[in-house]
């Protein structure tokens, strides 16, 4: 399979040469513009009690955690006359722990400086090929659709540190208000590119290293054809290759326990569960209705389709919203959100798997504390959900925008360790704001942001204290 990507990733290439050359002999004389620049990005994060599903010991996951992040970007981009343009950006992350002593590390928290310096941008753009109906990317980039439901983050392993795809992009605009996205992509588990390699996962699903390949791609459809009812519409196609799981020990026989999904087998020579490749096709759209001036909607919904060791996977994911801009005090643009979030869960009692697969779309969605309560399920894998939800808005002055969310959550499939249905309540404020502006260049910007998250678990787990998460970021762009 590897091998197969190679010879396709090669082909590709060469004909990227041909038409690169083509594209650099239409350009009008040949004359090169560069650009340069950068950002600095400081965080503190500190969460504890966050419920996980892993019974035992059913106790929050890695208990109390305080430490900063610290990540450097500079991109550089090559333009000739808008129709060839090359872009660069070298990104490095180190992490320094105060709680608890990381002595002897997990993956999560073994950034330490300088750490690695990966490329998480190297693309080269053709633009206004086909009479200016064609624009290609093609290499190394970010690809976000939608709200992020199924497309957002192709590094999941690593957090915020990377989103990047590899990938080629190629985006028809032959068509009246309508935008044509064909995708190609292909994520192996490590990057081949990093300098000072650790030798990190990105694509994983456990703690371990599990040299998961992800490849696939589709089509991604934009239209505007109605300014009152804008839609979007996607087919996409993922494969998961195979990894292994550590395999647990039943305490009285000393045994290794089997798998409880029959898509799964356990290799007992080894102390591993055998996961085989995953094929699943998604299909959706989504709505973005605008009744009036002051009430619009949006509406996703998908269903998935494939199939993984033998057994059938299908899943379905609605997620839907009212948002209403509020008549009172304009100045501080204030509106009101209710939305409902549903992905499916896997029905124990059948054979194949219902769970939604969140495709390339491992981040944290709706909570940052929350993605890290599925680590027993699959790093940031979110599914079996339902949550009902309010948001509300405003932005108090120009350079501060605040928001707060409630939301009650529960699972389809009550297959956590406390048997019930009930996964807590989630509460989120935040306040995103503006320091200053043209501080040392005409084009800079300080910003920052304050977040706070908490969850009270429900009989979903064992677990009762109530979980947080609290973060401060400053964050320098020029």
């Amino acid at each position: 399979m590897r091998s197969m990507h190679g010879r396709c990733m090669a082909v590709g290439m060469a004909a990227l040469v041909g038409v690169a050359v083509q594209a650099w002999g239409q350009t009008n004389d040949g004359a090169i513009k560069f650009k340069f620049g950068g950002d600095e990005r400081i965080r503190e994060e500190a969460f504890d009690s966050i419920p996980i599903k892993a019974d035992p010991p059913g106790v929050a996951r890695g208990g109390a955690n305080d430490y900063f992040r610290i990540r450097t970007r500079l991109w550089g981009q090559a333009n000739a006359n808008d129709k060839l343009i090359l872009n660069i950006r070298a990104t490095d992350e180190f992490r320094l722990w105060d709680t608890p002593d990381k002595r002897f590390p997990l993956q999560r928290s073994n950034y330490n400086f300088p750490d690695e310096v990966v490329f998480d941008t190297l693309n080269l753009q053709l633009r206004n090929l086909c009479n200016d109906n064609l624009d290609l990317c093609i290499g190394r980039q970010d690809l976000i659709y939608g709200n992020g439901r199924v497309i957002l983050d192709g590094t999941p392993k690593d957090g915020s540190r990377t989103l990047y795809f590899n990938a080629i992009k190629a985006t028809w605009k032959g068509i009246s208000d309508t935008t044509v996205d064909f995708l190609g992509i292909y994520n192996p588990s490590k990057d081949k590119l990093a300098l000072f390699d650790a030798d990190r996962d990105l694509t994983g699903q456990t703690s371990s290293n599990d040299n998961i390949d992800e490849s696939g791609g589709g089509v991604y459809i934009k239209n505007k054809s109605y300014k009152q009812l804008p839609f979007e519409a996607y087919g996409l196609y993922k494969h998961e290759s195979h990894y292994e799981r550590a395999a647990s020990k039943d305490p009285v026989t000393g045994l290794y326990k089997p798998p409880t999904l029959a898509w799964q087998t356990l290799n007992a020579a080894a102390g591993k569960i055998e996961v085989p490749p995953l094929d699943l096709g998604t299909v959706g759209f989504r709505l973005m209705p605008k009744f009036n001036d002051e009430l619009s909607g949006n509406l996703e919904v998908a269903l998935q389709v494939g199939s993984q060791g033998g057994e059938n996977v299908i899943a379905y994911m609605v997620d839907a919203s009212l948002t209403e801009q509020l008549p009172w005090c304009t100045a501080v643009a204030p509106s009101l959100s209710a939305g409902w979030y549903c992905l499916s869960g896997d029905d124990p009692s059948t054979s194949q798997n219902e769970g939604w697969n969140p495709l390339w779309s491992r981040w944290p969605q709706y909570s940052e504390l929350y993605v890290y309560g599925y680590d027993a399920d699959g790093a940031g894998r979110w599914s079996n959900l339902m949550m009902p939800h309010l948001d509300f808005v405003m932005s108090p002055a120009k350079w501060l925008k605040t928001t707060a969310m409630g939301g009650y959550m529960t699972a389809p499939e009550a297959d956590g360790p406390g048997g019930g249905h009930n996964r807590g309540w989630l509460g989120v404020i935040k306040g995103e704001f503006t320091i200053t502006e043209k501080l040392l260049t005409s084009a800079d910007s300080l910003k920052g942001h304050l977040w706070l998250e908490v969850v009270k678990p429900g009989d979903y787990y064992k677990v009762s204290d109530t979980a947080y998460f609290a973060r401060w970021e400053l964050f320098y762009t020029f």
